[in-house]
């Protein structure tokens, strides 16, 4: 149904895409499959969904890749996950952490109906504050109330180099967050929100929209170091002081 008007499914069903219909009322309409970012707004959910605009930062700052492996802490309705996967392809690997059934459970159906077969995702049912398995991991995603609580974990399952992206609605969250990660050995810390604003175009007219989506979350984005190294023994270095070092004063 649109705006009170009725199409029969097989009015639908078989027609190219970009197709124009006309409605009972007399309106014409466009028909598309919707894209990514038409679709996450309108996913069945429980919680919140992290919008476009910040998904498209998410994959962009944390250089989400094909091949790559991610980690995710919370799942949401799955909108974040369908974009992992569709950036780190077949070759790459998804695990999700979450750890209330309702939202895996969404998660799933939204992710079997909005992209489809997906082995390279992993959902383990369990705490992440408690401890996250995977090691060597590429990149790790967290959207959590307590994104600080998963810091020391993700300083050991991210390989040094690897890219920590976390997702936080409010300040006081944003600064716990970036105080974790310096406290964890994460470095290149940048804290960041996107705006977006839509303008509207025609023949006589050019101005902003009278809705934008402004204030939606904050990203914070680190890299994890790697362990320091040993610094090597050299000809000189045992005893008090180097050989070549200048005789003290009496």
């Amino acid at each position: 149904m649109v705006r009170g008007g009725r199409f029969a499914a097989e009015e639908l069903i078989g027609i190219d895409e970009g197709s124009v219909v006309r409605s009972p009322l007399g309106e014409y309409l466009q028909v598309f499959r919707p894209t990514y970012a038409q679709l996450v707004p309108n996913l069945p959910r429980e919680a919140q969904v992290i919008y476009p605009k910040d998904v498209a930062t998410i994959l962009v700052w944390g250089d989400v890749h094909p091949g790559a492996r991610v980690v995710e802490v919370g799942v949401g309705p799955g909108a974040t996950t369908i974009a992992l996967l569709r950036a780190v392809g077949p070759d790459g690997e998804v695990v999700t952490y979450e750890i209330r059934d309702d939202f895996v459970t969404m998660a799933r159906g939204n992710v079997a109906r909005f992209y489809g077969p997906a082995p390279q995702w992993r959902v383990v049912r369990g705490d992440a504050y408690e401890g996250i398995a995977e090691r060597d991991v590429d990149r790790m995603v967290v959207d959590v109330p307590e994104p600080w609580r998963v810091v020391p974990h993700a300083a050991a399952a991210l390989r040094p180099g690897g890219v920590f992206v976390g997702f936080i609605p409010t300040v006081p969250q944003m600064q716990q967050l970036v105080i974790a990660l310096r406290a964890n050995g994460f470095a290149a810390i940048e804290a960041m929100e996107s705006l977006q604003r839509h303008w509207h175009v025609t023949d006589r007219s050019v101005r902003p929209e009278h809705r934008m989506v402004a204030h939606s979350g904050f990203l914070v984005v680190a890299r994890r170091l790697a362990a320091p190294r040993a610094r090597p023994e050299r000809d000189g270095d045992a005893g008090d002081a180097p050989s070549d070092a200048p005789p003290s004063r009496p």
